[in-house]
């Protein structure tokens, strides 16, 4: 399983990939690996808050753990109370990437605008109220 290392460059990664997907038009993909960008970053942060150096992605905890819903993943993160008391744009940033999932691979080619992928990579990266920024001050 991934350690809580490898979650964080992931995230970074995944943000650069969508970037890219983005410039070349590909608004699906582009939204599509933007709320792994999320994921990934609150997983990081869920190993740090149970002190462990790898994601619990099995045995007993796999059914708690092994999740791909942000709200969920927020929750698990011990940041659930931090974002309702944050600032108004990041909790707007939030309420922009939550909607994510990972069944979105199967929607059609030209389900996400560019207006719409655009807005949801600069909930994600914003300064200073991105999403992925705030994470990042507790990973």
């Amino acid at each position: 399983m991934p350690t809580r290392n490898e979650l964080k460059e992931l995230a970074k990664l995944r943000l650069k990939e969508a970037e890219t997907l983005f410039e070349a038009g590909l608004y699906d993909g582009a939204v599509y690996l933007s709320g792994y960008v999320i994921e990934f970053a609150l997983k990081a942060r869920i190993c740090k808050l149970l002190d462990t150096s790898e994601y619990p992605y099995s045995g007993k905890l796999k059914s708690a753990y092994a999740v791909h819903d942000l709200d969920q993943l927020l929750l698990l993160s011990g940041l659930k109370e931090k974002i309702n008391l944050a600032p108004v744009e990041l909790y707007a940033n939030w309420s922009i990437t939550i909607p994510w999932s990972p069944e979105m691979r199967y929607k059609p080619k030209g389900s996400v605008s560019k207006d719409e992928a655009e807005q949801i990579l600069n909930a994600i990266r914003d300064k200073p109220n991105g999403v992925l920024r705030w994470i990042m001050k507790y990973w």
